[in-house]
């Protein structure tokens, strides 16, 4: 990540944690399930830095999770915009996606997603889901054994192929 010096017009935020720090600060919020205070934590961020990817697509997940997922997706495709090398980015959005029944687009974004990191299990784990539900069993199976061949002790993956 690029910092740069305030400039004179700038006001000081001297006392003010860094950025990384504000988002392991919302991350533990988001990972401990206190979605309200992860998401006012995203928000600062965002007011003072629009366009931060990272935030973006914390606040996307967040969306998803409490079921906006219109909202989710422009969140994290504005993320991608900003920095599209961040394979959960494309994750993340795939399964906003998927939640809105947009199958093309989440399999798209899973896709990309595993061209960036071919080994996220996670990916192919929930591209699997959206092929099972497209009745394409004997892909989602494949990627359900790709997911496990990475992550052999994946339960989920193994719970999907039934």
């Amino acid at each position: 990540m690029v910092r740069s010096s305030p400039s004179p017009t700038e006001p000081s935020k001297e006392g003010a944690p860094p950025t990384s720090e504000l988002i392991q600060n919302g991350l533990a919020h988001h990972q401990a399930g206190r979605l309200q205070e992860a998401e006012a934590i995203y928000q600062s961020i965002l007011k003072e830095q629009p366009q931060h990817p990272d935030a973006l697509n914390l606040l996307g997940v967040i969306a998803h999770q409490v079921g906006k997922n219109e909202i989710a997706v422009n969140l994290i495709e504005n993320a991608i915009k900003i920095n599209p090398t961040v394979s959960y980015f494309y994750n993340n959005c795939g399964e906003a996606y998927r939640a809105l029944h947009k199958d093309d687009l989440a399999i798209t974004r899973y896709e990309q997603a595993l061209a960036i990191k071919p080994d996220y299990a996670e990916a192919h784990n929930n591209l699997g889901n959206v092929l099972q539900n497209l009745g394409k069993l004997e892909d989602a199976v494949a990627s359900y054994q790709k997911a496990l061949g990475i992550k052999p002790d994946y339960a989920e993956a193994y719970n999907n192929m039934g």
